[in-house]
């Protein structure tokens, strides 16, 4: 069907799928801006997830060795006392949910938020997922690796009215050197970083819609201001050149039916297809004559 079509309806339809295509393009982009935003959250999420370990690690090992410094020599009972001290005021995050614990064994010794739990053994203490997670962080600060054991649970954040709210936390522990058994542990609770990461995916989606509908705008632009007028260009050269060899075609043909004794064809100078065309037909009619 399409090589039925004038020259004029190819080069209409041309224009109609070039547009078409570009509308399709910007269509696809916008609906997937939900898709944008959820993808970067993910990634940046585990991102943030690896950082947020690597912090708490160190700022634990380094309470830890502290800690550990400040209370040699002493006995048990002090120890206890100048941690719990140390740790009692001490909070991060912005809504003050980050804090440091401090255990012997199985047994809060020092707990700024679970006073109540203080002397208790959590050996079977689980969370909802089943995860012994006392028992985990106890092992796991025994014996640190380089890159640090991190223990995900769920444990009961407390919030703005007073309240407090089961969440997702990652946690890491570390044994407090010069003690029998005593270590410390923080954790931050993955809401927060669930935050942190939809926020920045957010801001960086935004910035790039931001850039692509700039281009876009531009690119429609210089569309309309070089692609158009070219193809007008484009069209009447193509349409003329057709034209005049149709019309010299015609008077060669009219010229060896003996319709005509004489021929008078329009050049097309020009260095393209159709000029071989009718430097063709030109050669052509002077060897008939």
């Amino acid at each position: 069907m399409f090589r039925h079509l004038s020259i004029k309806a190819k080069l209409f339809v041309l224009v109609i799928g070039f547009f078409a295509s570009f509308g399709i393009l910007v269509s696809i982009i916008l609906l997937n801006q939900h898709n944008m935003i959820s993808d970067t959250s993910e990634k940046i999420d585990t991102v943030i997830i690896e950082e947020v370990e690597e912090k708490i690690k160190l700022v634990t090992d380094s309470m830890a060795h502290s800690l550990g410094e400040l209370i040699y020599g002493l006995n048990e009972d002090e120890q206890i006392s100048v941690i719990a001290k140390a740790i009692e005021n001490f909070r991060f995050e912005d809504d003050k949910s980050g804090y440091f614990f401090v255990y012997k064994q199985y047994s809060p010794v020092a707990h700024p938020v679970r006073k109540d739990l203080i002397g208790k053994s959590l050996y079977d203490v689980k969370d909802a997922n089943g995860v012994y997670y006392v028992r985990d962080l106890f092992e796991s600060s025994k014996n640190q690796t380089g890159k640090g054991k991190f223990i995900y649970y769920v444990f009961s954040k407390p919030m703005s009215d007073g309240t407090s709210q089961l969440v997702d936390k990652v946690a890491y522990a570390q044994k407090i050197p010069n003690t029998k058994d005593i270590w410390i542990s923080t954790g931050v609770y993955i809401d927060t970083l669930d935050g942190h990461a939809t926020s920045i995916s957010k801001a960086l989606v935004d910035r790039i819609l931001t850039i692509i509908n700039n281009s876009i705008f531009i690119a429609v632009f210089v569309a309309m201001l070089l692609f158009l007028p070219l193809l007008l260009l484009f069209y009447r050269d193509l349409v003329s050149s057709v034209r005049t060899l149709q019309n010299n075609i015609s008077l060669f043909f009219a010229y060896i039916n003996h319709e005509k004794t004489e021929v008078k064809l329009i050049s097309i100078n020009r260095s393209d297809e159709f000029g071989s065309m009718a430097k063709a037909i030109n050669d052509n009619i002077e060897r008939t004559k």
